[in-house]
């Protein structure tokens, strides 16, 4: 840093750095200032985005209640194509898989579901979606893609449904051993109240628990 020796250098100096300078810094604080307005704007885009979405949404779960399937498939269908990267367009394709599903179309029904499964900001749908998807396959006769599916889940609070349809894929596999060790699996993580009654039988019904090695 220089030593001046009078201010009249300080000032000096201030004029020629400015007059070399200055340009740049007010284009610098234009741009600045531009992409802060840009930002506000774009949040602002993403919330009116959402709010809609969510209004959407709304009316799609009424016309759920009252089985106006075509219209669940009509706003379902432009919630993803209109607001794709809002949390409603993953419920939506949820909706959409159930009401496919119900008419009977399986292949939308995969479709819909594999939306799901390929994201990962809502890991419980995720998981609630290749539950679905490996239970659409062992009833499709896959249940090799369906045993495969149901691996990819994080067993979270999904451990009783998701051990007891794998036991059902290894029985449906020829699998006996794997499909016994499952449904023990079931078993043992089956809370207090709720009814192991099915449960047991399959379990008994591939070796019982005292073949269980």
């Amino acid at each position: 840093m220089e030593v001046y020796e009078s201010e009249r250098e300080q000032i000096d100096a201030i004029k020629k750095w400015w007059k070399e300078n200055g340009k740049a810094v007010i284009i610098g604080a234009i741009l600045g200032f531009g992409s802060l307005i840009g930002w506000q704007q774009w949040q602002a885009n993403v919330q009116a985005a959402r709010e809609t979405a969510s209004l959407e949404y709304d009316v799609m779960l009424v016309d759920l209640q009252n089985k106006n399937y075509l219209g669940v498939k009509d706003r379902g269908t432009r919630i993803l194509s209109d607001f794709r990267n809002t949390p409603y367009a993953v419920l939506a394709a949820m909706s959409l898989a159930k009401v496919s599903a119900e008419a009977g179309d399986m292949a939308s029904t995969k479709t819909y579901l594999q939306l799901v499964i390929d994201q990962d900001k809502q890991p419980q749908l995720k998981q609630a979606a290749q539950l679905r998807m490996a239970r659409l396959l062992l009833a499709e006769g896959d249940a090799s893609q369906a045993l495969s599916v149901l691996k990819g889940i994080q067993v979270g609070g999904f451990g009783v449904v998701a051990n007891e349809l794998e036991g059902d894929i290894h029985v449906a596999l020829g699998n006996r051993d794997q499909a016994r060790a499952a449904f023990q699996r079931a078993l043992n993580s089956i809370e207090p109240g709720m009814d192991a009654g099915l449960l047991q039988m399959k379990l008994d019904d591939v070796g019982g628990p005292e073949a269980d090695s």
